[in-house]
């Protein structure tokens, strides 16, 4: 089970991937979102790294993140669920997210890494 730093560290890899891509120039803006939901998902790994936790299914985390840690984690559930979402599209529906949706989304992984940041 990998532990607390190491999804912090995995976090960071990936935000520093998504945010190297030009969203204005860059054929590859499809990998932004993608990105950014695993930045996301390691964030929130790494809070449950605190507690034990490890889970390598979407739907067995999410139903930590409402059923487990609703406390810790609630707040941040819905921003999450978008993230998933838009990665999804772009990955399973070949969906090319503008870069105006792009950095619509941004304001979502930030506050996912701002609030677990503060609960580790």
């Amino acid at each position: 089970m990998p532990r607390k730093d190491e999804h912090v560290n995995w976090a960071i890899h990936d935000r520093d991937f998504w945010t190297s891509i030009d969203l204005d120039t860059s054929p590859y803006t499809d990998w932004a979102p993608i990105g950014m939901f695993y930045e996301a998902l390691h964030w929130v790994e790494a809070f449950l790294a605190t507690k034990g936790h490890h889970y390598h299914e979407h739907k067995q985390r999410k139903w930590a993140m409402r059923r487990l840690y609703a406390s810790e984690l609630g707040t941040i559930e819905a921003d999450y669920s978008k993230l998933k979402q838009d990665s999804e599209t772009a990955r399973y529906d070949c969906y090319k997210h503008t870069p105006k949706e792009i950095r619509q989304l941004i304001p979502f992984i930030d506050t996912i890494k701002k609030h677990v940041s503060a609960l580790l």
